[in-house]
């Protein structure tokens, strides 16, 4: 069962860089609700490039690689110490953007009535939750 649970997250980072991947080269669909705003308007926080969102996408990519590693669904690369690290390190990563860093991301921000915000609360952070228990299920295994 655990197994599938890693499945289906490698999944999602899946379609999360494929999301990424589509900003990157000028889609809009759904950026308005990605990026954190500023509590009096709608301009975002911040203004991410190109390589930066192919770069986030690219991270996605190997998260998603990196856990099917770690259930040996991915046989071209073998699970080793590496990997397990690499799990506890995402693990971490995803636990404090759950957190968030206190003022537009996470539980503990301080603007919460922007589309984001409220996005983030519902879906984002608790999503982030799950990502780290993913990983770090994912790093006993």
């Amino acid at each position: 069962m655990i197994k599938i649970l890693i499945a289906i997250t490698s999944l999602v980072f899946i379609i999360i860089g494929m999301l990424h991947v589509f900003w990157a080269f000028g889609g809009s669909w759904g950026v308005n609700a990605a990026l954190p705003t500023k509590d009096d308007s709608k301009l975002p926080v911040l203004q991410p490039r190109m390589l930066g969102t192919l770069f986030i996408g690219l991270l996605c990519f190997f998260a998603s690689i990196l856990l099917l590693v770690q259930i040996d669904l991915f046989v071209v690369i073998k699970s080793s110490p590496l990997s397990k690290w690499l799990c506890i390190a995402g693990g971490i990563v995803f636990l404090l953007r759950a957190i968030g860093e206190g003022k537009y991301v996470g539980f503990f921000k301080k603007i919460k009535h922007t589309r984001f915000a409220k996005q983030d609360t519902v879906f984002y952070s608790p999503l982030c939750v799950w990502i780290s228990l993913i990983f770090l299920l994912a790093s006993f295994i």
